[in-house]
């Protein structure tokens, strides 16, 4: 057996130990079942619970929300880069544009330095939906719309995306996906936060290179092909045909595992459940009933089980959000997972400095130009 065995992108290496979330048959938070959280608790409440280890009292609860809802609006020389950024730039790359640059107007930064990261945390938490929103209606020529903090977070950053009150459902719907999202173990998104951290680099510094992280082409969700996958079934006449057809010509249906060996993702049930509720609330049941014929056959021919975008597509379409919105929604929730991971690896340190395996051409002697054809 090799000494140092080589595993392509570290595959079944364990690079860490957490505290934060552990993946099994359910995914849990600090040992609080996602499924139960997601119908339960308020994101705020769980975010508290990733950052600092234990749900809120009432009162810390209220002491974080009136934090984030003292910090305020975005910063006018933020305001003023989002308005210069080219309009075709997309909105994952002002996001991460965005951060950077609040790194410089963040009130706890002191001579350079930043006194907590918690509160970092907490200043992101109340200025990337702003951002996101502001950003969002400006190319779309609407008038940026300001937050309103008379809501839950889920509600505030529903409202400043869409301008008008949700329902009950779609705010307890929109506050499960926010929930589901915070955190899924050493996500490549969360390990680069961590081998960034690690370095002892500003938090600002790991949650950029997490953004960038997520905003790849193999990372990012493919919700929008999820929907187009949809559609196409849709209009196929015979969702079964459909499907067993692209089966046939061995392609991939775009939303479900690659593999038969990966278990089904724990996320899969909160959000299946909203999505059936809202589709019968808002009368689209024919894309529920084609979503649950593909996953049926996908079960039994292909042995694969969705993953949680192949449901979070759906929801986010039924609650009225754009494709191009899909990661934000993702990103503004996934960044408490982010931080607290950054906080653990901070506190129990070790650089991430993993070994290589030279396969390139043996020891050469130099040669002078000359003597070069």
């Amino acid at each position: 057996m090799e000494r140092h065995p080589y595993r392509p992108g570290l595959s079944g290496v364990i690079a860490s130990e957490t505290e934060i979330s552990q993946i099994q048959d359910v995914l849990t938070y600090r040992g609080y079942p996602v499924e139960e959280l997601a119908r339960e608790a308020l994101f705020i409440e769980v975010a508290y619970l990733l950052l600092h280890g234990e749900l809120p009292s009432h009162e810390q609860l209220a002491d974080f929300q009136t934090l984030l809802v003292e910090t305020g609006q975005l910063p006018a020389p933020v305001v003023a880069v989002i308005h210069a950024i080219p309009p075709h730039i997309e909105m994952m790359e002002v996001i991460r544009t965005g951060v950077s640059l609040l790194a410089h107007f963040d009130p706890q930064m002191e001579y350079g330095v930043f006194m907590s990261e918690f509160a970092n945390a907490q200043y992101l938490l109340a200025m990337l939906p702003q951002l996101i929103s502001y950003r969002y209606h400006l190319v779309n020529g609407s008038i940026p719309v300001k937050p309103n903090f008379d809501h839950s977070y889920a509600g505030s950053f529903w409202y400043m995306l869409k301008g008008d009150e949700p329902t009950q459902l779609e705010e307890e719907a929109f506050n499960a996906a926010l929930i589901t999202y915070a955190d899924y173990g050493l996500a490549p998104s969360t390990f680069a936060a961590r081998v960034v951290a690690s370095t002892g680099s500003p938090l600002y510094s790991a949650v950029c290179s997490a953004i960038g992280s997520i905003d790849g082409l193999l990372h990012r969700s493919s919700g929008a092909g999820v929907l187009d996958a949809l559609h196409e079934a849709m209009h196929s006449g015979n969702t079964e045909d459909w499907v067993c057809q692209e089966i046939t010509k061995g392609k991939r249906v775009l939303g479900f595992e690659s593999s038969q060996h990966k278990p089904r993702d724990p996320r899969s049930a909160v959000l299946k459940e909203y999505c059936s509720q809202l589709a019968n609330a808002l009368g689209q049941t024919e894309m529920e009933a084609a979503a649950d014929t593909i996953e049926e056959i996908m079960g039994k021919i292909q042995k694969v089980s969705p993953r949680v975008e192949w449901h979070a597509s759906r929801l986010l379409h039924y609650l009225g959000f754009e494709p191009e919105l899909f990661t934000p929604i993702f990103t503004v929730s996934r960044l408490v997972g982010w931080v607290a991971h950054i906080i653990e690896q901070t506190e129990n340190n070790h650089l991430y400095q993993p070994s290589s395996r030279y396969v390139g051409m043996d020891q050469r002697k130099y040669k002078p130009l000359p003597l070069r054809s």
